[in-house]
């Protein structure tokens, strides 16, 4: 009889699973330390494990690592410790529980939309012989993307309006609309969707935050002036990597600035834009 219990033993002996789970070593070694790991047990051995993370920021829960050993797959062991931990999970009140596997495994990804996940985005060559992964195929497709997936766990008559929302685009005045069109398309990146002029007065531009879904408009008219920037009023983009930051930078040709809140100064770069609004850049995905 498998039971499933929260593991408090030495996560090292539970390096086999890990290794399971996650083919780069260097990777495993930089959360197998973190969070809590439920595991299944059958008498006096482990045969699965699920390592939930909790975010330095957010209500969200990650399961970072899920495998069962390879002799036991096939007989529900994983859809139980998955079970588990979403029970954990509504009795601490979180709201989402999310996950991140290999947008070429179509077999793992059947697993989670099974037990109620849905996408959630993409992240682009992740799994990459620079971040640690052997180069390999799954049923023929490369190992190079990584697929987001989330589970609500709010019953609908209690979920939040905020989590019912279909779009999000975030507006802002401006006096120095091309100053602005040109930091943020063409130093940040961000694609140009469309705009208007002298609607009813107004100027603006529709701007999207790659990989996000989310529009960024810049108004100007109406006969506002500027709102002042609050050194806390940040718009934080995360990035694939260092390296994708430093092309930004480059292109951006500004000297960064010191953010008030010292989490950024040691985690990102922070610009800012012509209105004096900052801009924080972050080296690596964003995990929720």
């Amino acid at each position: 009889m498998v039971r499933i219990d929260w593991f408090d033993g030495p996560r090292a002996a539970l390096s086999g699973l890990f290794a399971l789970a996650d083919d780069a070593p260097v990777q495993v070694q930089r959360y197998r330390q973190l969070g809590r790991v439920l595991a299944a047990w059958d008498g006096p051995s482990v045969v699965g494990h699920l390592q939930l993370i909790t975010p330095e920021r957010g209500d969200d829960v990650e399961v970072k690592s899920l495998a069962v050993r390879e002799d036991r797959q096939g007989a529900g062991i994983g859809r139980m410790l998955v079970e588990r931990a979403i029970s954990a999970c509504r009795e601490q009140n979180r709201s989402v529980l999310v996950v991140a596997t290999a947008a070429a495994d179509t077999r793992v990804l059947r697993f989670y939309q099974r037990l109620g996940f849905r996408f959630l985005r993409v992240e682009r060559d992740v799994f990459t012989p620079q971040a640690g992964y052997p180069r390999v195929d799954i049923d023929g497709v490369p190992l190079r993307d990584r697929v987001w997936l989330s589970l609500d766990l709010q019953p609908p008559e209690r979920s939040p309006a905020h989590a019912r929302a279909v779009g999000l685009r975030v507006a802002r005045h401006t006096d120095h609309l091309d100053e602005l069109i040109r930091f943020y398309r063409d130093g940040l990146g961000l694609r140009e969707l469309g705009g208007f002029r002298n609607h009813d007065g107004y100027d603006g531009v529709f701007l999207e935050i790659p990989g996000t879904g989310a529009h960024l408009e810049l108004t100007t008219g109406g006969g506002h002036g500027v709102p002042v920037p609050h050194p806390d009023s940040l718009l934080v983009l995360y990035l694939p990597d260092a390296e994708a930051v430093r092309v930004v930078a480059a292109r951006l040709g500004a000297a960064p600035v010191i953010p008030a809140n010292p989490y950024w100064r040691e985690h990102a770069i922070t610009f800012a834009d012509p209105d004096g609004f900052h801009v924080v850049l972050v080296g690596e995905p964003w995990r929720a």
